[in-house]
């Protein structure tokens, strides 16, 4: 209570400080005008502001930043030809927060808009250049949670703490809701952390894969590798600080890995679990932090190449031509280097084993689980005869990435609702959520493979799979305009109540407009939940299909005029009490809502 005090206490002096300043820089009909939509949220929750500046003021682009507190919070935003922009900003600190927005001209032409890359990353302090908007004033309200029970089921999120000081967001996708940020932002990893409570996520597992590739131990990781340990020590802190604030924050467990670039010694592997367990089980300040699963702390290990296990074979990780060339070694080497490995040292840990892309390598047989597969019926893994692991995901690659025909994108929620049915079938006892945050990839012409031409980890807002929010219309590295709000979130928590039976009487539906370049608009779409009667579809307010049994319907566009349309997708005799809502986090209703899915298409 003493921390929560003291911290309350300085941020009144800062707001002082910052009002004072405030007044003097002019808060009356300046050239931006900025309002908000509630003028008191609970911790974790969203504002939406609106921006509107003079156009008058500017004779090019123009970038507006949002600042909390002094400080840079929110996405990054291009006024539009009116000079308006929208955020939604969620304030994860109790407390009063102080907003203020800075126009500036952009000085690129690309995504980004600016080269001082500082003021697009949270935490920045406000500049003294750029025209300022009045302040606004949200009071920041604490709130409880209900702890969770025990589960048969554990969800757990993969979540990445790379983002070192001094790393640059060169290929992301799309731009979180709170902006361009470090993982040793302590704010940030908050929000993280309110927004898995919200979810009702029971661990979380930060991605230590690439630390000791080719390494023979432990001491010999890079600098990088201790950037993330440091990232991974602050996250541990926040948590901490939030369980001592009476939260009921998620578990961890840790995920180191032994082969996924050139293969590290099984020794060097003992060698960090032994400094896990010293430096962090062992830690008085991170107790009851940890995922416990068997009597042990829960230790998951990225293993592509099956090194440690003695019946795997090279040659089915080397089904993946990114996995063969990442791990750099010959088939014939790995596996020698197999033969000469010791098992690993599972004292201090319960350890689990994972691989990635099953469908294909078939490493479930071995007991892998699996980080995510290429197939829309993603692989669960067996122990003992029980479900123990599958890996749900909004889109997916295969053996040849993004860019192959294998691969499934987001489909507006389609490809997510598909994955999630083989865990309602399973009921395995730990079902990953892959992913909640990347924002990586490669640059055109530096892919995987001999063309360069296999792209994964993310590439496009369609063809990603990160669960973040992130801004509904600030551009991504690849043009972008925008991207999927909260609805991610917001499915995933649908998800996982009807999973746990949450609820029982309700419908999720996800439309997919798989084509509306030719004569035709083909819709597909599919459910969870309730089985419907039957679908209606509208097209501009005209019904165009009624009692549709089939889960996909083609509508002639012939005569229809160019510009923007509507189709709405309508369940029939079912409801919903997820509004499934793009620009906040869902409140579950009291009553039943109609099951209705609107999409814009534009003919040219």
């Amino acid at each position: 209570m003493k921390k929560v005090a003291f911290h309350n206490i300085v941020a009144v002096i800062s707001l002082i400080a910052l009002a004072l300043c405030s007044c003097q820089t002019g808060n009356g009909d300046g050239p931006i005008q900025i309002e908000v939509n509630k003028e008191s949220i609970e911790m974790g929750k969203a504002i939406e502001l609106n921006a509107v500046v003079d156009p008058g003021a500017f004779t090019g682009r123009i970038v507006l930043l949002p600042f909390v507190n002094g400080k840079r919070w929110g996405s990054h935003e291009f006024a539009d030809e009116g000079g308006q922009a929208t955020f939604h900003i969620p304030l994860p600190n109790p407390g009063p927060a102080m907003i203020q927005v800075i126009a500036l001209m952009a000085d690129r032409d690309d995504w980004m808009g600016l080269e001082d890359y500082s003021l697009l990353q949270a935490g920045t302090f406000m500049p003294v250049e750029g025209l300022r908007s009045n302040t606004v004033l949200v009071e920041v309200k604490s709130r409880d949670f209900v702890a969770r029970g025990e589960e048969e089921t554990l969800f757990a999120m993969q979540w990445e703490p790379w983002f070192t000081p001094g790393r640059k967001w060169t290929t992301a996708q799309a731009i979180p809701l709170m902006g361009l940020y470090e993982s040793t932002n302590p704010d940030v990893t908050r929000q993280h952390i309110l927004w898995f409570m919200d979810m009702g996520v029971d661990f979380i597992i930060p991605d230590w894969s690439n630390h000791i590739w080719g390494k023979k131990h432990w001491s010999e990781r890079s600098t990088g590798s201790d950037q993330i340990l440091h990232c991974t020590q602050m996250f541990l802190e926040v948590l901490a600080d939030m369980r001592d604030e009476g939260l009921p924050v998620p578990k961890v467990a840790i995920m180191p890995g032994l082969t996924n670039g050139p293969p590290a010694t099984m020794v060097a592997l003992n060698e960090q679990l032994e400094w896990i367990y010293q430096d962090y089980i062992r830690n008085p300040r991170f107790e009851g932090l940890w995922q416990i699963y068997e009597g042990k702390p829960l230790i998951i290990i990225l293993d592509t190449g099956v090194l440690a296990h003695k019946e795997g074979r090279t040659e089915s990780s080397f089904r993946i031509p990114f996995f063969k060339q990442t791990m750099a070694w010959s088939e014939e080497e790995v596996d020698a280097f197999r033969k000469k490995q010791g098992p690993v040292d599972d004292t201090h840990f319960t350890i689990r084993w994972m691989s990635s892309q099953n469908q294909t390598t078939l490493h479930h047989e071995l007991e892998y689980w699996s980080w995510m597969d290429g197939s829309l019926s993603p692989t669960v893994t067996y122990k003992n005869g029980k479900a123990e692991s599958t890996t749900v995901t909004p889109a997916f690659f295969a053996e040849q990435g993004w860019k192959a025909p294998e691969a499934y994108g987001r489909r507006g929620g389609w490809t997510y609702l598909e994955s999630f049915k083989t865990a309602l079938e399973h009921r395995p006892l730990i079902v990953m959520l892959h992913q909640f945050n990347e924002y990586t990839g490669q640059g055109e012409g530096h892919g995987y493979g001999p063309d360069k031409s296999i792209y994964v980890d993310s590439y496009s807002n369609e063809l990603s799979d990160d669960l973040e929010p992130v801004s509904l219309t600030a551009p991504g590295f690849r043009g972008d305009q925008g991207g999927w709000g909260y609805y991610y979130l917001n499915l995933t928590k649908a998800l996982m109540d009807i999973y746990r039976g949450n609820v029982n009487d309700v419908t999720l539906l996800a439309v997919h407009v798989a084509d509306s370049t030719g004569s035709e608009l083909v819709l597909e779409w599919t459910t969870i939940g309730i089985t419907p009667e039957s679908y209606t579809v509208t097209l501009d307010g005209e019904t165009v299909g009624e009692g549709i049994s089939e889960l996909m319907l083609s509508i002639p566009l012939g005569g229809l005029s160019p510009g923007e349309h509507k189709v709405v997708v309508t369940a029939n005799g079912v409801g919903t009490r997820y509004e499934l809502s793009f620009t906040e986090f869902d409140r579950i209703a009291d009553e039943l809502m109609p099951v209705v899915v609107e999409k814009i298409f534009y003919m040219k």
